[in-house]
């Protein structure tokens, strides 16, 4: 009963854990809507900076060339402007020319000059209107220029906007994928239980049916109380998973398990019920026990001091396998492997260890 009572609590455990993850599903779910349509806005935010961009562009491009024109139109004048003020110049007065020449001579050179003044006039006024044009494209291109900078700055902070939502997006996705597995793994978990069950409750039926019957072992699968199994002794882990230890030979080899601190001398508890598989003497490990969880899951309790089971016998989750005592190198502990599937694994994702 003690067995069914410890499937039936870790079958709770699972369902409220899958509970758990089903909200915080949905609320990622949520979360995920939400950055969608954030990230939506900021594509069209960008699209209308890229279009304004490009609008400023073309604009710019289009004052560069006109202020182009301008100028060179200026600097073709400029010589035929210079060449009549010269001219005018030269002339001089009509109050000194009319000493040197003529009356017929003189209004001749009147009409010239008036012409030519008018002429100079002309140009000055034109000269003068190409300077105010070019100073009003001047201050027009600097106030593109000013915008396709802040365009161009809008674009990145919209690019790198966009860029982090469709990171949390990704994000946040892929944490929902996990959920997912994790709720699959849950729900197999829990099947595995149901199933460890049915076999207890069948094999109760059975006995009850016919007393004569042998029992039956009924072992609870391991995998369900991932996370969930109590540590085989209370001390801290000395030496982590797939590190290196000392051998008798004083050479390393490749570390399946972890090492716990102990008290030589105090009892060593089965991780999980199953059938001992062997117990005693062990190259490199001591006396050694291993538990046989079924469907290829086995627990290994090394460099033990002394043996309170042997191979073929039942235990139960806490049973006492043994004592505990030192590793080769002298120093009190307890070499704790988990094998999953025939493989070794981390102990340290499985144990509750304490805190």
């Amino acid at each position: 009963m003690r067995l069914f009572q410890r499937a039936a609590d870790r079958t709770r455990e699972l369902q409220k854990e899958a509970d758990s993850l089903a909200a915080q599903q949905g609320t990622l779910l949520e979360e995920i809507k939400a950055l969608e349509r954030d990230r939506q806005l900021k594509t069209a935010e960008l699209t209308a900076v890229n279009n304004n961009l490009e609008t400023v562009r073309a604009e710019l491009e289009e004052t560069q060339a006109y202020l182009a024109t301008v100028e060179q139109n200026l600097e073709e004048q400029q010589p035929l402007i210079e060449a009549r003020l010269v001219a005018l110049y030269k002339m001089g007065t009509p109050r000194y020319a009319k000493l040197l020449l003529g009356a017929d001579n003189l209004a001749s050179l009147g009409r010239a000059y008036r012409l030519l003044g008018s002429l100079v006039r002309s140009d000055r006024e034109r000269f003068e209107e190409h300077q105010r044009r070019i100073t009003q494209l001047r201050t027009s291109r600097a106030a593109l220029e000013q915008r396709q900078a802040e365009s161009v700055e809008l674009q990145q902070t919209a690019r790198d906007a966009r860029r982090a939502l469709i990171v949390a997006i990704k994000a946040q996705t892929t944490l929902v994928e996990a959920i997912d597995a994790r709720r699959d793994l849950a729900a197999q978990l829990t099947s595995e239980l149901a199933a460890a069950g049915l076999d207890f409750e069948g094999s109760l039926t059975a006995l009850t049916a016919n007393s004569s019957l042998p029992a039956t072992r009924i072992t609870l699968p391991l995998r369900p109380f991932k996370g969930e199994i109590e540590a085989p002794v209370p001390g801290n882990v000395t030496a982590s998973f797939c590190g290196e230890r000392p051998s008798a030979f004083r050479t390393t080899v490749a570390r399946g398990g972890i090492e716990f601190a102990v008290v030589v001398g105090e009892p060593i508890r089965a991780v999980h019920e199953g059938q001992v598989a062997f117990a005693g003497p062990f190259e490199e490990l001591g006396t050694l026990v291993i538990v046989d969880h079924g469907d290829q899951s086995f627990s290994l309790y090394g460099y033990l001091q002394s043996l309170q089971t042997s191979a073929g016998a039942w235990v139960d989750a806490g049973a006492e396998l043994g004592t505990a005592g030192s590793s080769p190198t002298g120093a009190p502990a307890l070499y704790f492997e988990l094998r999953v599937d025939g493989r070794p694994v981390d102990p340290l994702e499985w144990l509750k260890l304490l805190s």
